[in-house]
C-alpha cells in the first residue's frame, strides 16, 4: 500500500477522530437524544443544546437544525445539503435524528460521516422525479470509468436506510453512488432502487493519504434488497472487506465484483433471492469468499470468471428447479482475459441445484475444486425423479485442474475424483476392510516394494511389484 501525502483533507479531520471516533465504531443511543462516542455523551452538539444553533466546535451537525422535516412528504433537499455543506469546510458527522427525508441528489465529500439512527429509524426517500442517486460522491460523474487515482477518501455512511422509491423514479435511481476510498459503510440498507443499490468504484492502483489507519474499503452489516439492478456492484476500491452483508431480490446480481475490486475479502455474506438471477458474481481476480451463503431459486448461485479466486466453506443451495429452468451451485465462465478462470479454490457444500452442482465449461486449469454435494435432482408433480436433473457436474475440468466432488457411496453417478499422481509410502499388511470394500497399499517383500489390494477375507493380492 503506497503513501501518498499529496491529497488534501479537511483541517480539522484529526480533532474528529479523536473526539467523534465515529469512523472506529461509536454508535449511537438511538431514539435517547445522544450520541455516545468513545464512552463521552455530546448530546449537545447533535441536538443543538449549544449557543451556535448546532454548529459547535465539535464539528457535528444535526439536520434538523438546518430546517429539514424528517416526515416524508417535506422535499428536505435543501436542508440536507446546508447540513453537509457545514461539516464540509472542516470535516464533521451530519446526524440525521429519526425520521424519513425526501430528498434529490447528496454529494458526499472527503472527511464527512454521514450519521443516521438505525436503518429502521433513519431513511433518505429519493425525490418522486429525482432519477438520481440518493447519496453520490464529489465528482463522481467525471470520474466514474477513467481509472483516476482520485476522488473522495476518509468518509464513512452508518445506521440509515437508503430508500430508492423506484415506483416514482422511472428512469433511473440508485441508494448510493461513489468513487473513492479509504471509506466505510455501516450498518446500511438500500433498497427499492431503480438500479443498482450501492455502486463503488476506484482506480486500479492508488495511494491513501498518509496518516492513515483505513483499508481501502470496508462495508460491515450491509442489506441491499429488491433493487432492479445489482444489490452491490462494487468495482472498487481493490483490497476491500465485506463483513455479514446480505443482498437479495435484486433483478441483477446480489454482489457483483468486478473491474478494479481485486483482492476483495468477502466473510459471512449471504446472496439470495426467487428473482436474483446471480448470487455472487466474482468477475475480478483474487476475490476470497469465507463461509459466504449462496442461495438461489434458478439462476446461478456463484459465478466465476476471473483467475485465482476462493470459495471456501460456506453454503450453496437451490430449490431443484425443473427444465427449463437453469439452477447451477458454481459456475466457471469464461472472461474477456484468457486464460481465465484459472487457479480458482473451491471447497464447500452443494446441494439442491436442479441442473447441476458445478459447471467446469470455462475451467482453463490449475485450480483445486472440492465439493460435497447432495442433489436429489428436480421432481415431477408426481414425485419421480426428472431424469439429467441433479447432476453433480456438467462439462469436462482441464486436465491440470484437481477435483473431488463426493455425493456419498449411495449416489456414486454424482462422485468425481479427479487428483495427480501421489505416493503410497510401504507399510505392514493393515488390517482387513470392511465387507464389499478393498484397500490398498504398499508394503515391503523380500527386499522388494509391492503394489497389493487387501480384501475382507484377509487375502492380499499383489498388483504389481518392483523389478
Amino acid at each position: 500500500m503506497v503513501r501518498d501525502d499529496r491529497l488534501r483533507l479537511p483541517r480539522s479531520l484529526t480533532a474528529i477522530s479523536r473526539r467523534a471516533m465515529l469512523t472506529r465504531g461509536g454508535a449511537f443511543a438511538t431514539g435517547a437524544g445522544a450520541a455516545i462516542l468513545g464512552g463521552a455523551v455530546v448530546g449537545a452538539a447533535y441536538h443543538g443544546d449549544s449557543d451556535d444553533g448546532g454548529q459547535s466546535a465539535e464539528t457535528a451537525f444535526n439536520v434538523r437544525h438546518f430546517g429539514a422535516a424528517g416526515d416524508g412528504t417535506t422535499d428536505d433537499t435543501d436542508s440536507l445539503r446546508k447540513a453537509i455543506s457545514a461539516a464540509r469546510e472542516h470535516g464533521g458527522v451530519v446526524f440525521f435524528p429519526p425520521g424519513t427525508y425526501l430528498t434529490r441528489r447528496l454529494t458526499m465529500y472527503s472527511g464527512v460521516h454521514l450519521r443516521g439512527s438505525g436503518g429502521d429509524a433513519t431513511t433518505l426517500r429519493l425525490h418522486p422525479g429525482a432519477n438520481s442517486a440518493i447519496l453520490e460522491s464529489d465528482g463522481f460523474a467525471t470520474l466514474t470509468g477513467t481509472g483516476h487515482n482520485g476522488g473522495i477518501t476518509m468518509f464513512s455512511v452508518r445506521d440509515l436506510a437508503l430508500d430508492g422509491n423506484k415506483a416514482h423514479n422511472p428512469k433511473a435511481g440508485y441508494g448510493l453512488r461513489v468513487y473513492g476510498y479509504g471509506y466505510e459503510l455501516t450498518e446500511v440498507v438500500a433498497f427499492d432502487c431503480r438500479n443498482d443499490g450501492i455502486y463503488s468504484e476506484w482506480a486500479p492502483i492508488g495511494a491513501l493519504p498518509a496518516p492513515s489507519h483505513q483499508m481501502e474499503s470496508r462495508l460491515t452489516a450491509i442489506r441491499s434488497h429488491d433493487n432492479g439492478g445489482d444489490g452491490i456492484r462494487f468495482n472498487g476500491p481493490h483490497d476491500s472487506m465485506f463483513l455479514n452483508c446480505v443482498s437479495s431480490q435484486n433483478a441483477g446480481a446480489g454482489f457483483r465484483l468486478d473491474g478494479d475490486s481485486a483482492g476483495t475479502s468477502m466473510v459471512n455474506c449471504h446472496g439470495w433471492g426467487i428473482d436474483q438471477n446471480v448470487s455472487f458474481e466474482l468477475a475480478a481476480p483474487t476475490i476470497g469468499c469465507m463461509n459466504c451463503y449462496a442461495d438461489i431459486s434458478g439462476g446461478v448461485g456463484v459465478r466465476i470468471s476471473r483467475s485465482d479466486c476462493r470459495w471456501l466453506g460456506g453454503l450453496v443451495i437451490g430449490g431443484n428447479q425443473a427444465p427449463p429452468i437453469r439452477e447451477i451451485g458454481i459456475q466457471l465462465l469464461a472472461a474477456q482475459q484468457t486464460p481465465e478462470p484459472a487457479g480458482v479454490v473451491i471447497d464447500t457444500k452443494i446441494m439442491n441445484c436442479g441442473t447441476a452442482a458445478i459447471d467446469f465449461a470455462a475451467d482453463r486449469g490449475a485450480s483445486n475444486i472440492r465439493a460435497v454435494v447432495s442433489q436429489p435432482g428436480a421432481t415431477t408433480g408426481g414425485g419421480a425423479t426428472i431424469a439429467g436433473t441433479g447432476l453433480g457436474w456438467l462439462g469436462k475440468p482441464h486436465p491440470t485442474t484437481q477435483v473431488e466432488i463426493t455425493g456419498g457411496l449411495g449416489n456414486t453417478a454424482q462422485d468425481l475424483v479427479v487428483r495427480p499422481a501421489f505416493d503410497l509410502r510401504a507399510q505392514p499388511t493393515p488390517p482387513a476392510p470392511d465387507p464389499a470394500t478393498v484397500r490398498v497399499f504398499s508394503r515391503t517383500n523380500g527386499g522388494r516394494t509391492e503394489l497389493c489390494a487387501l480384501f475382507p477375507n484377509g487375502v492380499v493380492h499383489v498388483l504389481a511389484a518392483e523389478a
